[in-house]
């Protein structure tokens, strides 16, 4: 594969004016709202697009994007296939990391920490939301496994 010379050309200057700690909320969550509802009504396209990481029992990243769904006292709701390999990873080792890009706020935002199911209530309940076609495509489909030629 040839290497392309123009890569290192293609960075952005960034002049936005960062960030000044003394207009941070104490609290990160209320923070995170403040930043989402900046991303929404600044017309982000899908600002509820966040990249999930997770490790598996070797200690390899992996790393796909998923929606968040809820913001509540228990932390950032996303739903997922409990069979896909995210779901795996996050049962095995508790934890996961996600990350928010809004390249047209020159923001990103972190989070990282435990990872716990949602009751089968709200799963099933979340599940009957989505379109018909998305519940027969999750349901047919094996989701995370090698598609066959």
């Amino acid at each position: 594969m040839e290497q392309r010379s123009d890569l290192p050309d293609l960075r952005v200057s960034y002049e936005t004016a960062g960030i000044d700690a003394d207009h941070l909320a104490d609290d990160p969550i209320d923070q995170f709202e403040r930043w989402f509802a900046e991303a929404t009504e600044g017309g982000v396209f899908e600002p509820n697009a966040m990249v999930l990481s997770t490790v598996n029992a070797d200690g390899s990243p992996s790393a796909r994007t998923v929606l968040l769904k809820g913001l509540d006292a228990r932390g950032f709701v996303f739903f997922t296939n409990y069979t896909s390999q995210k779901s795996v990873e996050l049962i095995a080792t508790g934890r996961g990391a996600l990350t928010f890009v809004w390249l047209d706020l020159h923001r990103q935002v972190r989070i990282v920490g435990p990872a716990t199911k949602v009751d089968a209530t709200e799963s099933d309940a979340y599940f009957l939301s989505r379109p018909r076609g998305s519940r027969l495509g999750a349901w047919a489909s094996d989701q995370s496994t090698v598609v066959p030629n």
